[in-house]
């Protein structure tokens, strides 16, 4: 059975999963601990592509701003919107409507379905 896998990336602060080709982000409870309380939110522009690692969005915290980098090369194809409004969903939601962005990614890059079965 494939299902769907939560990655980490960037010391564990970056959560990814994958569907597809598609791509979804956000934030691990680690990378809250080093932000503090999220006071905004900076969301990539759907259209941009960018190379792994490169700085997607940023979220401006009580201790410091966190750059999103991308786990992977991809074209964003959403932006959580609603976190323009509601950042604190960020935290309080994280793995679910905490979303960040969501990128496609070209067949091939990262894929690690091979490497899962076990």
């Amino acid at each position: 059975m494939m299902g769907i896998t939560m990655n980490e990336y960037d010391e564990g602060k970056i959560w990814f999963k994958r569907k597809g080709s598609v791509v979804t982000v956000g934030l691990t409870e680690k990378a809250f601990e080093e932000i503090g309380g999220v006071q905004a939110v900076n969301l990539p522009v759907e259209g941009d592509e960018f190379t792994q690692d490169d700085v997607v969005a940023e979220v401006e915290g009580d201790h410091s701003t966190f750059e999103v980098i991308a786990p992977l090369a991809g074209l964003v194809v959403s932006v959580n919107e609603t976190l323009n409004e509601d950042f604190e969903l960020l935290e309080s939601d994280p793995l679910d409507e905490g979303w960040i962005f969501k990128i496609r990614v070209p067949k091939g890059e990262g894929d690690t379905e091979d490497e899962q079965d076990e």
